[in-house]
């Protein structure tokens, strides 16, 4: 090489880095992990700037190509790294959302679970009760048992309506607030919300009624058959009152866990696809 020309073997070196430098940054495009695609993209940077230097060294007229280049290149880069910024910005937001959904719909699950748990609590055992029962009835021996037995009954539904009541105010806040994360979700929600409300009109409904335990014996064999089979009616059978109110609350718990089963199956589904996508 004289004189700033390029001889065969120079060239042939300089296109053979030039050429690498493209071959990673095609590359770099074209695998998905991150990491490897930024270094990738880096050392295919690196060896067409090294390519560049060696021409711009060996070459007066390269020199004066390359720095025409240079500014051309300059406003390149530039371009890309604000694209490369936005992107960079826009993946963060994207992340920062799923993120967000992704803890609503833990909430929500874990809400779903805990509602069951209030409006369903373990039975205490019927020992324990029975005692409790019979330890009040022989402290007030002027009040018959019958009133004792209406009295435990009214306080149970009081109490089962005041979780009713709060559980219907939070299935309607959540029902609203997952409006916009996942319509089906907010439905089904809303669906759960419904059959509480009808709990909590049989309740009310039961404890208005005399405890006549003497009759549901009678009919408990048919009060069983009733529960099993929910979708035959309850006219012409001639059930008591509080059989019927029997019937339809235990028929109400099985719709009510059902329609929590739907939801919590549903949020489990959209938790699988934000781990997913992320």
């Amino acid at each position: 090489m004289n004189d700033g020309q390029l001889d065969i073997s120079t060239i042939i070196i300089v296109g053979v880095i030039a050429f690498i430098g493209v071959i990673l940054l095609v590359v770099g495009m074209v695998v998905e992990n991150r990491k490897s695609k930024l270094i990738l993209r880096m050392l295919g940077v690196a060896f067409l700037m090294g390519a560049g230097v060696g021409l711009f060294v060996m070459s007066t007229q390269a020199r004066e190509i390359l720095t025409a280049l240079a500014a051309f290149a300059a406003v390149i880069i530039a371009a890309f790294s604000i694209n490369e910024s936005r992107r960079i910005r826009q993946d963060s937001i994207e992340r920062e959302n799923r993120d967000r959904k992704e803890r609503l719909v833990n909430e929500v699950t874990e809400w779903l679970r805990e509602l069951e748990g209030r409006i369903f609590p373990k039975i205490a055992p019927i020992m324990s009760g029975t005692e409790d029962t019979l330890r009040r009835i022989s402290s007030s021996p002027e009040i018959p048992p019958k009133t004792w037995l209406q009295l435990e009954n009214i306080d149970r539904a009081l109490g089962e309506m005041n979780a009713l009541r709060e559980g219907i105010k939070e299935a309607e806040y959540y029902q609203k607030l997952t409006l916009k994360l996942d319509k089906e979700l907010s439905r089904l929600i809303e669906v759960t919300a419904n059959n509480l409300k009808q709990r909590e009109q049989l309740v009310f409904e039961e404890a208005k009624l005399p405890s006549d335990y003497d009759e549901k014996e009678k009919e408990s064999q048919l009060i069983k058959e009733l529960i099993e089979n929910d979708d035959r009616p309850l006219e012409g059978l001639n059930l008591s009152d509080q059989a019927v109110a029997t019937v339809r609350l235990a028929r109400n718990t099985h719709t009510v866990r059902k329609s929590i089963l739907n939801a919590v199956g549903k949020a489990i589904e959209l938790k699988i696809s934000l781990i997913e996508v992320g």
